[in-house]
């Protein structure tokens, strides 16, 4: 019920669209600066073990698979929100 609420006062409000561009803009950057981060960090991780250098190994292989679909989220999410605003025009 609550979420419906929500939902039914961001739709009326004439600055609910305003608001969702301005938090999916600071998702982004915060997941841009989060790459960085984590880039700049994991290429001085030295450790002492096989076993340890193999799951670095790894977990920069799966992190370099996610961090190419981010984009291609932030795409999708951006064309909901252009698609919200085609459908508020034809009400």
């Amino acid at each position: 019920m609550k979420a419906n609420q929500k939902l039914r006062e961001l739709r009326d409000d004439k600055t609910g669209y305003a608001k969702a561009v301005g938090g999916l803009v600071a998702l982004l950057i915060t997941i841009i600066v989060g790459i960085l981060v984590y880039w700049q960090i994991s290429g001085g991780i030295t450790l002492s073990s096989d076993t340890a250098n193999t799951s670095r190994d790894n977990v920069n292989t799966t992190a370099t698979t996610v961090f190419q679909l981010l984009p291609i989220i932030a795409i999708v999410v951006v064309g909901m929100i252009l698609i919200g605003l085609v459908v508020k025009f034809g009400k």
